[in-house]
């Protein structure tokens, strides 16, 4: 369907036109109607230099087809001429219901959106949602073609932490939270919040702990309550701060205080195709020359972290790091504990 600017004022002045059996409008009179809507609207058009006859017709045609909005038109005769209106009174293109097409579109771009719920900016989801579904014929017949990974049970989100740590960094405010870090007791730490990042599918509050020169990071659903605090002075961070680059050399959230290090991995040809179309980290580059076992060779940039490790783990035996050496035997490490948890018990 067409999306451009003039073609929908157009239509729309077109659709006023045919729902308006009271009245008899001619080709001349739909032209005269859409020139004097795009004159409204922008300027254009006016007294004979926008809207032409051949434009107005074909504007018809496309109103009646299945691309366009599916209309039954009437040119009824009148002597030497011919007006035109919808075949049913009071008709109009925004009563069409929507094809399976644009069905499927809306409900995919639906659950798109509904990855932001939970998000102060986003609070409109819950209204747009309802009344498209009570109102449409969404949710009777529509085949989804896209699905997302989204945790709406995930503990905190369901608590309007997130909004309150967003409004938090938006209004400069310090802020007291309990946090439970997994094996120890509810501490409280009093934060000034800067930043809100999702990884693996968690939220984390990026923020400066009272006293502290480094930032910290805190998962949203590791907090178990907010509070703002006027007493603590609100620590700005410089104007030049860029956390695009202050994350740019992680894998993750943790930025921890050690050196950006070579890293070297050999993939077997299996996972090395997963690798290669989706990167382990932007720095990623790739070796064309196969390794004499038939394995490639993948290199990064990155910071030494926990997700790193993590991610790596993931790939378990068709991955082996080869460098740095520190990195090798954090690996070498856990697979030997992973090895002797699974050695058969007498």
């Amino acid at each position: 369907m067409a999306t451009n600017k003039n073609a929908q004022i157009r239509y729309q002045a077109l659709d006023r036109c045919l729902s308006n059996w009271s009245r008899r409008y001619y080709i001349d009179d739909l032209v005269d109607a859409c020139n004097e809507a795009l004159y409204l609207y922008n300027g254009e058009g006016k007294k004979g230099y926008g809207v032409r006859k051949r434009q107005v017709q074909e504007d018809l045609k496309f109103m009646e087809s299945e691309e366009g909005y599916r209309m039954m038109i009437d040119a009824v005769r009148d002597g030497h001429k011919m007006y035109y209106r919808y075949h049913e009174r009071n008709d109009s293109i925004s009563n069409r219901p929507f094809n399976q097409e644009e069905l499927n579109i809306v409900s995919d771009a639906l659950m798109l959106l509904k990855r932001f719920e939970g998000v102060p900016q986003f609070d409109w989801l819950k209204d747009v949602d309802k009344q498209l579904y009570s109102t449409s014929q969404l949710g009777k017949d529509v085949r989804s073609v896209v699905s997302f990974q989204h945790n709406p049970y995930l503990k905190g989100m369901d608590k309007d932490y997130y909004k309150q740590i967003f409004d938090a960094i938006v209004n400069k405010q310090a802020i007291e939270i309990g946090y439970h870090p997994f094996g120890k007791d509810v501490q409280s730490r009093i934060v000034s919040p800067y930043h809100l990042k999702q990884y693996n599918n968690r939220w984390f509050l990026i923020g400066k702990k009272y006293s502290s020169k480094t930032l910290s990071n805190f998962a949203i659903d590791r907090i178990e309550g907010i509070t703002e605090i006027g007493r603590v002075k609100y620590e700005l961070l410089d104007d030049d701060f860029d956390f695009e680059e202050f994350f740019e050399d992680v894998v993750g959230v943790s930025v921890e205080d050690v050196p950006v290090e070579d890293v070297v991995i050999y993939a077997n040809e299996k996972v090395f195709n997963y690798i290669f179309t989706k990167p382990l980290h932007e720095s990623q580059i790739i070796k064309r020359e196969l390794l004499s076992d038939g394995r490639r060779e993948i290199d990064l940039k990155v910071k030494d972290n926990y997700e790193l490790r993590a991610l790596l783990r993931s790939f378990g035996s068709q991955i082996e790091v080869i460098k740095p050496e520190s990195l090798r035997n954090k690996m070498k490490e856990n697979a030997l504990v992973l090895s002797k948890m699974y050695e058969d018990k007498e």
